[in-house]
């Protein structure tokens, strides 16, 4: 099932953008030049991961050392700050256990398109 989402610089401008895909919400996401795809309902409470930010995470690093990094790849549920990688939709806490489910989103021309 393809869903054409709109216009790239529509979805660009907006930064995120929710569709209806099989009953559900799916979150369209803009980062830089990429899109990304998300369930939009953080499976801690069902709040809309869209009205939450995007960000990055402390990477692995030696002791006493800080190191950040995956800057806008990580989404943080506005509510209770649950962040999921925004790639593969895994939990950054509890990525064996929990996660969003993505999707797949290409460009086509000067159109978004959703590939559920």
């Amino acid at each position: 099932m393809e869903v054409r989402i709109g216009s790239v610089d529509d979805v660009r401008r907006e930064g995120c953008r929710i569709v209806e895909v099989h009953g559900r919400p799916v979150g369209v996401i803009s980062v830089g030049d990429e899109f990304f795809a998300v369930h939009d309902r953080c499976p801690h409470m069902g709040a809309s991961m869209c009205t939450g930010s995007l960000s990055g995470t402390f990477l692995p690093a030696e002791p006493h050392e800080l190191v950040y990094g995956r800057d806008d790849r990580v989404i943080r549920c506005p509510w209770h700050g649950w962040e999921f990688d925004l790639e593969t939709g895994r939990s950054l806490l509890e990525p064996e256990r929990v996660g969003l489910r993505t999707y797949r989103v290409t460009q086509e021309g000067d159109e978004v398109v959703l590939h559920a």
